[in-house]
């Protein structure tokens, strides 16, 4: 019986990730891939058109699931809370924040071709784009919670950045230095607390 379509995408996919993990985009070889799936090349371009086609289909779910939480950040997100230093806004930072981490760990393959992997391919600005995002997200909320009367003092575009950066870099070094769960859960509690103290300092804000 021959092989489901569905079967040899799985077969390609995982041949595709072995290949980038192992040699990084640039480096990979699609003729590699097929071979190593049992796949003509025939038969791989009726499931991807060329490397980035395989490289998107491996990380791209991972880009969409941090896009998501960045987005958290907006001024649309604190509006939905009495104030943005209450202890519902802190519970709900907290409970976002691990459930994104569990997700880092559940696709840490994912994230590792992002990080170290994808220079040639359409997401090499991964860690670049979202620390811009988030930052581009944190300002945004700053500035509404001045004109709410939340904060008192105006924060600097770069000092928003500073601060921004720390956070995604933070997740990006679980990546990177091969955190084990318990590891990243204690460091990821630590930058929390030290950014959320500098947050609050910075603008002017009571403490709860």
């Amino acid at each position: 019986m021959a092989e489901s379509s569905i079967e040899t995408k799985k077969k390609l996919l995982e041949s595709a990730k072995k290949e980038f993990l192992q040699k990084g985009f640039a480096g990979a070889s699609l003729r590699t891939i097929a071979a190593n799936a049992g796949v003509t090349t025939g038969a791989m371009y009726r499931h991807f058109k060329d490397k980035d086609d395989f490289f998107c289909a491996l990380v791209d779910g991972a880009v969409e699931a941090t896009q998501k939480v960045v987005m958290f950040a907006d001024s649309k997100t604190h509006a939905g809370f009495d104030s943005p230093n209450m202890k519902e806004h802190i519970d709900f930072e907290k409970k976002m924040t691990f459930d994104f981490l569990k997700y880092v760990f559940e696709n840490f393959d994912a994230f590792e071709l992002l990080l170290t992997k994808a220079a040639g391919s359409a997401h090499e600005r991964f860690q670049e784009d979202i620390c811009e995002l988030y930052t581009k997200n944190c300002e945004d909320t700053f500035n509404w919670m001045r004109k709410q009367g939340f904060a008192k003092k105006k924060v600097s575009s770069m000092t928003v950045h500073f601060m921004a950066s720390t956070v995604i870099n933070a997740f990006c070094d679980i990546i990177l230095h091969k955190m084990t769960k318990r590891q990243a859960a204690a460091y990821i509690s630590d930058v929390m607390e030290f950014t959320r103290a500098g947050w609050i300092k910075l603008m002017g804000m009571d403490r709860l």
